[in-house]
């Protein structure tokens, strides 16, 4: 049995999308969201395809949550072998106009709750031999896009916590790497989406939120075992281009 909690795992974007990808290859998936009827909604599709899931309330700003949560899942399987951080928001506004409670939120979801997640996982991980986290991270790490500052800020730390979970605990058998979609396909998207394909990618594709699942399922996997440490971009070459005015 190979056991995954997924954070922000509900619903039909990224989330749910990893959830899908990782249940049909196999995993026991924990679907943890804030939105307990999301996450349940994701499970139930899941156990109907035949796989092993359950739904879990989660609010990864809320440290007794997550020990819940983490405690729960040990309880029920006896291990976890990967953490998924999905859970996240976003905020575009210019640097300077947001507010402190932005600001505070957006570090409380995106940077905080990945930190608290891995400090309670990990322990359960190094009791049954070690483990994998894939962080969920974002091109706006690697660049800058006006009015998504503080947005960006929070993802680059995110990329800069899994160097050093990587290397804090490489030589105990956990790996952590971090995954960097690009624009994602999710419901009401669609006609923003169709402009950014045409011009702001190399690919023509839109990316599904499988595609995202597809890398994190071969992160967590044997056959890569030997990568730790790593930002993985997903976005059909986004990052790669050279934007002209």
């Amino acid at each position: 049995m190979r056991v995954c909690l997924v954070t922000g795992g509900g619903g039909a974007r990224i989330g749910g999308g990893i959830c899908r990808v990782l249940a049909a290859k196999g995993w026991t998936v924990v679907v943890a969201d804030q939105d307990l009827g999301a996450a349940k909604a994701v499970a139930e599709e899941l156990r109907a395809a035949g796989a092993t899931a359950v739904e879990m309330s989660l609010d990864v700003t809320d440290a007794g949550s997550v020990r819940n949560v983490v405690a729960a899942t040990a309880d029920a399987y006896g291990r976890i072998d990967a953490l998924v951080n999905s859970a996240g928001v976003g905020l575009r506004k210019p640097g300077a106009a947001a507010t402190p409670e932005e600001f505070d939120r957006l570090h409380a979801i995106n940077y905080r709750g990945p930190w608290t997640c891995i400090r309670e996982v990990v322990p359960v991980m190094l009791a049954t031999g070690g483990g994998s986290i894939v962080n969920i991270g974002s091109v706006h790490a690697a660049g800058a896009a006006e009015t998504f500052t503080l947005y960006a800020a929070t993802k680059a730390a995110l990329a800069a916590l899994t160097r050093g979970i990587a290397r804090d605990y490489g030589r105990q058998n956990i790996r952590c790497n971090i995954v960097h979609p690009g624009a994602v396909e999710a419901p009401g998207n669609e006609h923003l989406l169709a402009d950014f394909v045409g011009t702001k990618q190399m690919l023509p594709a839109a990316i599904e939120p499988t595609d995202i699942g597809n890398a994190v399922a071969f992160l967590l996997s044997p056959e890569a075992r030997s990568i730790t440490g790593v930002e993985l971009f997903v976005d059909a070459g986004t990052t790669a281009m050279l934007f002209e005015q």
